[in-house]
């Protein structure tokens, strides 16, 4: 069984997916309660890019009995410095159990067979620790969880712009993006990235080509996108964020979200993340936006999320990472 079977479950089905589903897959992430948030916006234009480098074929949807999309899956090629091939498992709630496990069996039963040909690979999802139908049908076939998450949100009601602007470190200077990439620093926030992630869980330093389709992608959101120089203006901090929506219609909240924040390591405990993220509320605020988001693995070694929930952070939203082994091993 592979995910381009067309399969049913009563009178909801499960059927491959093509480009024409874009804008009916933006439309089911931009109405169902229930999904968590999202870093990308609902439209047809940014679902084509989080499904770009699939495996082809590998894209299912599942449509109920009035041929609405209730959801899909989706199978990534391995990419970065992991063989990962990394699921994307994304359904209403109200799916049937049934079906939820009719979709997990395909996603495994593709990853297997691709998994042979690819040494050392291994099946990497992100789930919504609510989702227990697609939990439980991945604990069945073997998957076990690695890692646990939790994202927090910040109001900035409360902020006062002209502090935020006013808040400095002694020998640091914060830029903006297009300062940054005005003054060639790119590569630097590039390299600082890349270290400050090998220590962080999962598959996340940028090399060269990861860092090119990051930056250039729908997802990156330069106004939430810093850096911090050292008085030789070198790069010892940075910020790379996104547009977070959480919640449908009149009750979505966008925010400020911070994707990836890392500072050098003979510079960190000297308040330069803080300072950071305070910039990133500053510009929150200057662009209409009164929340700032985070995520963070809630084993990170730096104990990051004690910062954050110092600064005011709450966890709204938990999700753990499966996984499971593949054949060539």
């Amino acid at each position: 069984m592979t995910l381009t079977d067309h399969r049913g479950a009563g009178t909801w089905q499960l059927s491959p997916a093509t480009a024409h589903d874009h804008p009916l897959i933006a439309d089911f992430l931009a109405t169902t309660e229930g999904l968590g948030g999202r870093k990308f916006a609902a439209d047809s234009r940014d679902v084509a890019e989080q499904l770009e480098g699939v495996f082809p074929g590998a894209v299912t949807v599942v449509r109920d009995d009035d041929g609405r999309i209730r959801g899909y899956a989706a199978l990534h090629q391995p990419h970065g410095l992991q063989p990962e091939i990394a699921a994307d498992i994304v359904l209403d709630p109200t799916v049937p159990a049934d079906l939820a496990d009719e979709v997990v069996d395909g996603v495994v039963a593709r990853f297997f067979a691709e998994s042979a040909a690819i040494p050392g690979s291994f099946l990497r999802a992100f789930i919504g620790d609510g989702h227990t139908n697609v939990i439980d049908a991945l604990a069945r076939r073997g998957a076990t969880r690695e890692g646990q998450f939790i994202r927090t949100r910040k109001p900035l009601d409360g902020e006062d712009p002209a502090a935020l602007a006013a808040a400095s470190r002694d020998g640091i200077t914060v830029v903006r993006w297009p300062e940054v990439i005005g003054r060639g620093l790119g590569e630097q926030v590039r390299r600082l990235q890349y270290d400050t992630f090998l220590e962080h869980f999962g598959n996340m330093s940028k090399t060269l080509e990861l860092w090119q389709h990051h930056i250039h992608s729908r997802l990156f959101a330069p106004d939430f996108s810093i850096a911090a120089l050292d008085t030789a203006d070198e790069v010892v901090g940075y910020v790379l964020g996104s547009v977070y929506t959480a919640g449908t219609g009149e009750a979505a909240e966008r925010s400020a979200h911070t994707d990836y924040i890392g500072v050098r390591k003979d510079q960190r405990r000297n308040g330069i993340a803080e300072l950071l993220l305070r910039k990133i509320w500053l510009a929150a605020l200057s662009r209409g936006l009164t929340l700032a988001s985070l995520g963070t693995d809630i084993h990170n070694r730096s104990n990051a999320h004690l910062l954050y929930r110092r600064l005011g952070y709450v966890a709204v939203e938990f999700q753990s990472a499966y996984r499971m082994e593949g054949f060539a091993q």
